[in-house]
């Protein structure tokens, strides 16, 4: 458990073809069998579709990988993965989606996290760690016992967001520091993340052409990052969530309306799981719920 209603899964699997940040498995109950070979009869009320997560973390394991998955508990399918015990048995595709892109002329890379978005960014930091790029990592919450991570005792995040501190220790393990803020100031910045990013690159500016923004989580957050990121002049990709029946491309139901000058309107419908789920933000026409 990583805090209230957020829980990290590890899964071991043999014969992965390796994963890239952005990437996504869909997981679902094993077929009726459990790790032991006993056959278990059907769960009443368990979804028949699996549920898609984005990769958080791979690492090789033994002859296999093993995959972290970081999800909040909202549902049916999410409390049978709470319930999962070691030697249990998951049916894991993939990996599937389009990654991010790191571009080398990008010298700074700013993620921008919204609370249950964080898995991408976080498998993303350690690519850019491994490139080279100067990292720094936001996270918005509604409080801090919704805030992901496992915080530094002695390094509190700060509370005007002119600074990022190394003050969690998952990214602090990859040198990347932080801003964290919080809706109600229970902990770091109180305002929205992307309030936060304001601060930080008022205090900090940052050069347009070196610096590239990735951003996961809520789609109002993300539209909002969107939109500094276009008056900023920042190349922005977004990691977009979708509910995905399959994660191929055929059932054609993850639809994201992305600018297309084909097409008379404008615009066209992509499917979130094969050409996304990472889209330039600039391509994305945000529903207008989000604004």
């Amino acid at each position: 458990m990583l805090c209230r209603e957020h829980y990290r899964l590890t899964l071991r699997v043999r014969g992965w073809s390796d994963a890239a940040p952005g990437q996504f498995v869909q997981i679902s109950r094993a077929s009726a069998m459990r790790g032991d070979g006993a056959i278990v009869e059907p769960v009443a009320g368990m979804p028949l579709l699996p549920r898609a997560f984005s990769v958080g973390g791979l690492r090789v394991a033994g002859d296999g990988h093993e995959i972290d998955v970081i999800y909040r508990v909202v549902g049916v399918a999410t409390g049978w993965m709470q319930s999962l015990a070691p030697g249990e048995h998951a049916t894991v595709l993939g990996p599937l989606g389009t990654p991010f892109p790191i571009d080398p002329a990008k010298s700074t890379a700013l993620l921008v996290i919204g609370g249950v978005g964080l898995p991408p960014l976080l498998y993303l930091a350690q690519a850019l760690q491994h490139a080279s790029v100067r990292t720094v990592a936001l996270l918005g919450a509604q409080r801090s016992d919704l805030v992901p991570l496992s915080m530094i005792a002695e390094a509190s995040p700060a509370s005007d967001a002119a600074c990022a501190v190394r003050c969690a220790h998952e990214f602090a393990a990859l040198d990347v520091p932080m801003v964290i803020s919080t809706d109600d100031g229970s902990l770091g910045y109180k305002g929205t993340v992307v309030a936060a990013l304001q601060a930080l690159t008022r205090a900090q500016p940052v050069t347009a052409d070196e610096t590239v923004v990735y951003t996961c989580g809520p789609e109002r957050m993300m539209r909002a990052t969107a939109a500094w990121c276009h008056d900023a002049g920042i190349t922005c990709w977004v990691c977009m969530e979708r509910p995905m029946a399959c994660g191929l491309g055929t059932c054609q139901s993850c639809i994201v309306t992305v600018r297309s000058d084909a097409y008379p309107s404008g615009r066209r419908y992509a499917l979130c799981c094969s050409e996304g789920p990472v889209f330039a933000a600039e391509d994305v026409l945000w529903d207008e719920r989000c604004a």
